[in-house]
């Protein structure tokens, strides 16, 4: 079992001895020096915004439910996670009085009964509903559904393709090193709601490992939770000229009132839930991809240039970047191509004299201090999450209220897109080594039924 972080009120300045360590003494607990609450070192200098704690352990319980637990197969009580328990062997133990097969764990041999489904029709009817982006009116009519039961047999839906995607990813995913891209966005719905989702993907193939929103149906006081208008994105910025961008960003970031104040603008609430603020789905974010990280020999974060990022990664990896297990960059897209890319060879740019490096694909910032040459960054694929946001921006139905269904729907669109939708003709799953083949939507659905009964 992965053991997650507990305290993030400590030094994230990477090359500082304090980097990571909670309880020290050269700590100011909750200063307001800089006009924020933040913990302040005395060995660098930094004063990073205080964070809480039991907020970011709650929502983390929650998203480790939602993207790996919910599972179908194996032992509920030796592995009740996907990537975050060791799978275990199990026998056949005779069938349930109904005629279900049951399995006996070989570790604690506790008894637990094999998963069946007979209603695939309705299954795929729900998945023709989700896909063809209609509205709920329309979706109760051509299934034949009553509400309660569309959305029954949506969450058996989610879960059963989730499961599949996880079994693949824990079984197959075994690189000696591996290059994660991490970008956030926000999805907007009908009536201002939207939610604030990071998105990380295998940087070869596009797949889309992990994404996490901000909402929650965790209760906290009114104070942290998010109920802001005004926007502190960073704008995008059209230029042929890479450092007049890098300039410009640095500088809409000190407008900030810190550099972890990410602000997304005004969103209305989504029913039964509450949103919390972007830069602690960035701490929850980055701990569950430990998940897919823990057991390769080497990997590398790279992270669009957002501070808010920069704090959760390095909060997920701080004894691996000690160790040199891990890396972590910044990176900036190029977003007019010229004839001539312009060329930084570690020219310093923005407060911390960052030492920037140009590529055909953009400029990149190395956070680690031991990766100080530009022939380290690997990052190949830059579209991935692009290609993805703009997938669910055009297949979510934007009239959707609900956290469950937006969720369930979420999931279902990230294997979807990651097994079905082409690339070169060759889908992100293929490429990525997690298929043999490019499925249509209904063989994928058949595959998915077939391994989760069959475990």
């Amino acid at each position: 079992m992965i053991n997650f972080r507990k305290d993030f009120n400590c030094c994230k300045t990477v090359g500082c001895a304090n980097l990571g360590k909670t309880g020290n003494v050269e700590y100011s607990y909750k200063s307001e020096r800089l006009g924020y609450v933040s913990t302040g070192c005395a060995l660098c200098g930094s004063y990073s915004p205080w964070i809480n704690n039991d907020l970011v352990s709650q929502v983390l319980k929650e998203k480790i439910q939602l993207h790996f637990g919910r599972k179908l197969i194996g032992c509920p009580k030796c592995h009740p996670y996907y990537f975050l328990n060791k799978p275990v062997t199990s026998k056949l133990h005779g069938f349930t009085s109904s005629g279900t097969q049951r399995k006996k764990c070989s570790q604690c041999h506790t008894v637990f009964s094999m998963k069946s489904y007979k209603k695939i029709d309705v299954l795929k009817r729900v998945l023709s509903s989700v896909l063809n982006y209609k509205n709920t009116t329309s979706v109760m009519h051509e299934t034949q559904l009553s509400a309660r039961l569309y959305y029954f047999y949506l969450d058996k839906l989610a879960i059963i393709l989730g499961n599949f995607s996880r079994i693949q990813e824990q079984s197959k995913i075994n690189n000696k090193s591996l290059v994660v891209h991490s970008e956030g966005r926000l999805l907007k719905f009908a009536h201002q709601r939207g939610v604030y989702t990071l998105f990380s993907a295998e940087e070869e193939s596009g797949y889309i490992l992990l994404q996490t929103n901000n909402m929650t149906q965790n209760n906290f006081e009114a104070c942290f939770l998010y109920k802001e208008t005004k926007n502190t994105t960073i704008k995008s910025i059209d230029s042929d000229n890479i450092e007049n961008v890098l300039i410009d960003r640095y500088q809409q970031n000190l407008h900030r009132h810190h550099f972890e104040q990410l602000i997304v603008g005004d969103l209305r609430p989504i029913t039964k839930c509450r949103l919390i603020y972007p830069d602690k789905v960035a701490y929850i974010h980055f701990q569950l991809l430990s998940g897919f990280t823990q057991n390769v020999e080497s990997y590398t974060h790279i992270i669009e240039h957002e501070s808010t990022l920069r704090a959760g990664v390095l909060m997920a990896c701080d004894v691996d970047i000690i160790q040199g297990k891990a890396e972590v960059y910044f990176f900036v897209g190029q977003t007019i191509k010229t004839a001539t890319p312009y060329n930084l060879t570690g020219k310093p740019i923005g407060w911390w004299k960052d030492s920037w490096y140009t590529n055909t694909l953009g400029a990149h910032c190395a956070i680690t201090p031991v990766l100080n040459k530009a022939s380290h960054f690997e990052l190949q694929n830059t579209q991935g999450i692009t290609r993805y946001y703009a997938y669910l921006d055009a297949q979510m139905n934007k009239k959707v209220n609900s956290m469950s269904v937006i969720d369930n729907v979420f999931e279902i669109h990230r294997v979807i897109y990651n097994y079905c939708e082409l690339r070169d003709a060759r889908s992100a799953a293929f490429n990525f080594g997690l298929a043999t083949k490019n499925y249509s939507v209904e063989e994928l659905l058949d595959e998915a039924l077939q391994v989760v009964m069959s475990e």
